[in-house]
């Protein structure tokens, strides 16, 4: 029996090579656009980050990064990229952490209500959270750090980055 002259088997094979084709096209279209960040504003790990800071006096307003303008922002900013850079840079074992668990970033506002309050009692506070500033939080999860001699607990490190100029603003924990 001769395969290659088969009508059948060639009939098969290209339409199994039509198929691969089309969903490799397809699959790169839908690979190359792009979730739009507003929907990622409202994702959970977001929601947590604006609670968990909140319960610290912190309030963080989310930024959509396609669309400043749309939540009052003019100013120019760094990337997401860039921002992540900094702080791989900055705190460099977070990232080489063999228990993590993933890197996120959020563009947001972010400043601290009880710093306003002590300011306005005349107390003498660091000026740098009293009104809103634009800032990429760099989020690693799953982060494993040791306490007080225990083999260590997952955490989420956060390095919060300012987003006009890159500068280091400060770290915070939470562990979950």
């Amino acid at each position: 029996m001769k395969i290659m002259g088969n009508p059948k088997y060639l009939l098969v094979i290209l339409s199994v090579l039509v198929c691969i084709i089309v969903g490799l096209l397809l699959g790169q279209k839908l690979a190359s656009e792009r979730v739009p960040v507003q929907a990622q504003i409202n994702t959970p790990e977001a929601n947590m980050l604006v609670q968990g800071l909140a319960q610290e006096g912190w309030v963080f307003t989310p930024v959509d990064p396609n669309n400043p303008k749309d939540s009052g922002v003019t100013q120019t900013f760094i990337s997401e990229e860039a921002a992540t850079a900094q702080a791989n840079k900055i705190s460099p074992s977070f990232q080489k952490s063999p228990d993590l668990t993933g890197i996120t970033a959020h563009l947001g506002k972010l400043n601290n209500a009880r710093l306003q309050e002590s300011a306005q009692r005349g107390e003498n506070v660091d000026p740098a959270f009293l009104k809103p500033r634009l800032v990429w939080i760099v989020t690693y999860n799953g982060v494993k750090t040791p306490i007080q001699g225990t083999e260590g607990t997952s955490n989420e490190m956060n390095v919060v980055i300012d987003a006009t100029n890159g500068e280091y603003l400060m770290e915070f924990i939470w562990t979950r």
